[in-house]
């Protein structure tokens, strides 16, 4: 009866400890960055249409060939990530990680559907094809929501990322080269 007890009282401990309010409004903090990410697409991409789920992405003309990047696909990649910050008078793009250029480092892989990366990322390369540059606009839901990464993206951050496929292994094909 005493052990009950006890794991009652910890068990009930733990349920106030993470219903305890932290004094951080989420919510506000959600609204301002889909009013930052409101203003940025109306100066930067007028006109633009995110898909269903929110993501905005853009395509670099005549790049890409082949099939579209399916779920199950291994894809290695170069990329660089920004956070979308508001400046003191203008909307800025906090860099991040600036390696796309010159490729000073080497592919990072994901398995589309995976869950092995942020989901505005897998769900940016279902538009793509083996060889496709593209700038992914990948609000926080998206992204990295209330947690934010490191120090370098913040809670409720959307993130900017530039991708260049470097090469795509289809689901359930092997090569001799992993």
């Amino acid at each position: 009866m005493k052990k009950t007890l006890s794991y009652f009282l910890l068990m009930l401990g733990a349920v106030a400890f993470f219903a305890c309010d932290d004094g951080i409004d989420y919510e506000k903090m959600r609204k301002e960055e889909l009013a930052l990410l409101d203003d940025y697409m109306a100066i930067a991409h007028p006109g633009a249409e995110a898909t269903p789920s929110g993501l905005y992405y853009f395509n670099e003309p005549g790049t890409g060939e082949g099939d579209t990047i399916k779920a199950g696909d291994r894809v290695q990649l170069f990329y660089a990530t920004w956070a979308l910050i508001d400046g003191p008078d203008s909307i800025l793009v906090d860099e991040t990680n600036g390696y796309l250029e010159g490729h000073r480092y080497e592919p990072y892989e994901v398995t589309v559907g995976g869950g092995n990366s942020i989901s505005g990322l897998e769900e940016g390369l279902t538009y793509m094809q083996p060889g496709t540059r593209s700038r992914l606009v990948i609000n926080s839901e998206l992204a990295y929501g209330q947690r934010g990464s490191g120090a370098s993206i913040g809670a409720f951050q959307t993130v900017l990322m530039e991708v260049e496929i470097y090469k795509v292994v289809p689901f359930g094909l092997e090569t001799d080269e992993e």
